[in-house]
C-alpha cells in the first residue's frame, strides 16, 4: 500500500504517559509513517521525551512551540506533515501495533475519504470497548448527515467526533483543521470532523479497536472539570457558520446544531437552564423543587455535569451517585456506589435523575432498577417537552455576555 501517514501528537505536560504514546507509534506494523511531535509549551519533562525520541528514531519530528492550545499544536503538526494521510493521537493515549496498518487498508480497499474505528476506554486496570453508534459499513455524505450530530434519540451523536479514532485525507483536512478558530478549547474535534464530513465524498465505519483513550484523574474527564461558558459559545458559533456557508445542507445542519447545543449544555453547563421558564432546578428533567433530595445515576459525561452542578450550583446537593460501573470509576476517585445502594436507600432521596444520554439507555436503567424495586414515580430522564419542543438555544447562547 502507497501513501505516507503523518501521525500528529500535540504534547503538553503528559511526561507520565508521553513515553507509552511514542513507543506505540514508533512500534507500528506500518513503517512508512511519520510522527509529528509537537509540544505546546509543556512546562514538565516533555519536551525532553520529545526530543529524546526525535534523535532515537529518524521517523520523529519534534516541534517546540509556545503554548497556544489543542487547535494550534495541530495547525503547526499538519504543517510540517508530508504525508497523504493524516492521524492523530493525544500524547496521554496510546495505539496498537497494527493500528495504522489497518486504517490505510481499510481506506484503500473501500476508497473512503475517512475511516473510523472504535476504540478502547482505559482507566486504571480496566478497558473497555466503546463500540461504534453506526452499523460497519461504507457510507456517502448524504447518508450519514441526517444522523451525523443528533439522531431521533436526540443527543447521540451518531459519527462520534474525536479525531484520534480516524484517519483523514490530506488534502481535504488542510481546509478544515487550518481553518478552526484557534481560539476554541472544548470540542476542538467537532470543529473539524464535521465540516470535514460534510465535504467528502464517503466514510467507512470499520468493525476494528485499536487506539486506546486514557481516563486520567488529574485530565478533563474528572468531576471538577467545566467549560467555560464563552469556550462553549466559540465552537457552537464557529459550527454555526461552518453549516451555513453549506447552503444545500444548512437547514437540516442548524436543526441539528440546535440539538446538539442542548446535549453540549447538558454536558458542561447544566445552570444554563435555570433562565428557562419556570426557574426550576434540572428543567430538562422536569425539574427539582427546593428542598427535595436528589440522587443520580450515570456517572459518565452527563452524570459527572449533573452531580458537579448539583454539588456546587443549588442548595440541594446529591443524597447518592451511582452507577453500574462504580468499581471503574472508584478507581478514578468518584464517589459512586452500584445500583443496590441506590434501590436500597431510596427512602434517602426524593428525586433520581438518569443523567445518560441515550433514550434506548435510560429506558433500561429504569426497567433494570425497577425490578430491583426501585419507585419508578421518583427516576426522571429528560422530558419530552425538552427533547422534542422548541427550546432555541443557539440564539440565547450567542448573546453576547449572557454570563
Amino acid at each position: 500500500m502507497d501513501g505516507l501517514i503523518s501521525i500528529i501528537v500535540p504534547v503538553y505536560n503528559v511526561g507520565k504517559y508521553v513515553g507509552k504514546c511514542i513507543e506505540s507509534l514508533c512500534g507500528q506494523s506500518l513503517r512508512d509513517i511519520e510522527i509529528i511531535l509537537v509540544d505546546d509549551g509543556s512546562t514538565d519533562n516533555s519536551p525532553g521525551l520529545c526530543d529524546f525520541y526525535g534523535r532515537r528514531d529518524a521517523r520523529v519530528k519534534v516541534i517546540h512551540k509556545g503554548n497556544g492550545g489543542l487547535v494550534s499544536a495541530r495547525k503547526a503538526g499538519l504543517e510540517a506533515a508530508t504525508g497523504e494521510y493524516i492521524g492523530y493521537v493525544d500524547g496521554d493515549d496510546w495505539v496498537e501495533k497494527g493500528y495504522y496498518e489497518t486504517m490505510l487498508r481499510y481506506m484503500v480497499q473501500y476508497q473512503a475519504d475517512m475511516v473510523e474505528t472504535e476504540h478502547y476506554m482505559d482507566a486504571g486496570a480496566e478497558s473497555r470497548r466503546v463500540k461504534s453508534r453506526l452499523p460497519y459499513g461504507r457510507y456517502s455524505t448524504e447518508e450519514l448527515i441526517p444522523v451525523m450530530l443528533c439522531d431521533r434519540d436526540f443527543n447521540e451523536c451518531r459519527m462520534q467526533p474525536y479525531l484520534w479514532s480516524k484517519l483523514f485525507k490530506r488534502r481535504l483536512l488542510e481546509k478544515h483543521q487550518m481553518g478552526a478558530d484557534s481560539t476554541i478549547q472544548c470540542g476542538e474535534d467537532m470543529a473539524v470532523v464535521y465540516p470535514y464530513i460534510l465535504e467528502a465524498g464517503s466514510v467507512y465505519i470499520a468493525e476494528y479497536a485499536g487506539c486506546h483513550y486514557v481516563q486520567r484523574r488529574d485530565s478533563m474527564t474528572g468531576i471538577g472539570s467545566m467549560g467555560s461558558r464563552e469556550a462553549d459559545r466559540a465552537l457552537i458559533r464557529y459550527l454555526k457558520q461552518a453549516f451555513e456557508a453549506d447552503a444545500g445542507h444548512s437547514g437540516v445542519m442548524l436543526g441539528q446544531l440546535n440539538q446538539y447545543a442542548k446535549s453540549m449544555l447538558l454536558l458542561r453547563q447544566v445552570s444554563f437552564f435555570d433562565r428557562f421558564p419556570g426557574g426550576k432546578k434540572l428543567m430538562p428533567f422536569g425539574g427539582l423543587e427546593e428542598g427535595q433530595r436528589a440522587a443520580v445515576y450515570g456517572a459518565g459525561r452527563m452524570g459527572k455535569s449533573v452531580y458537579r452542578y448539583l454539588e456546587t450550583e443549588s442548595s440541594n446537593g446529591v443524597v447518592m451517585w451511582g452507577d453500574r460501573e462504580y468499581a471503574l470509576y472508584r478507581q478514578l476517585g468518584m464517589p459512586v456506589v452500584p445500583p443496590e445502594e441506590i434501590v436500597g436507600n431510596q427512602e434517602k432521596y426524593d428525586k433520581l435523575f438518569i443523567a445518560v444520554s441515550s433514550r434506548k439507555l435510560a429506558r433500561n436503567i429504569q426497567d433494570s432498577l425497577a425490578g430491583s424495586g426501585m419507585d419508578r414515580g421518583k427516576m426522571a430522564w429528560l422530558t419530552e417537552e425538552f427533547i422534542s419542543g422548541s427550546y432555541d438555544v443557539l440564539h440565547p447562547l450567542l448573546e453576547t455576555g449572557c454570563g
